[in-house]
């Protein structure tokens, strides 16, 4: 492939990407700490047409952290969840049914 080919290409997929407004207002969502903002950028990533190309090329660049494609990355690898700050607790809370 071509340069100007994957640079078509790159351009095709970030048009159609929910996450590229234009003005980029939102690229703190998507690289937040805050789990709330994590959740909404999932949310966003749930519903995109090319929430797989972006996360294979996250996987592929070894992307260090962020939402890709809907998933998570901390450290390079991707994570299930990000758990709150600060210490677990030493006993577990009981569940309320």
């Amino acid at each position: 492939m071509f340069a100007d080919e994957f640079t078509e290409e790159r351009q095709r997929l970030w048009a159609q990407a929910r996450c590229n407004d234009g003005a980029g207002t939102m690229v703190a969502l998507f690289f937040s700490e805050q789990l709330d903002d994590i959740a909404r950028a999932k949310a966003i990533c749930a519903l995109c047409p090319v929430q797989q190309e972006c996360f294979e090329g996250a996987l592929a660049r070894r992307e260090p952290w962020g939402v890709w494609g809907g998933h998570l990355f901390f450290n390079g690898k991707v994570l299930a969840q990000k758990r709150k700050r600060g210490r677990p607790p030493k006993n577990a809370q009981p569940l309320s049914a």
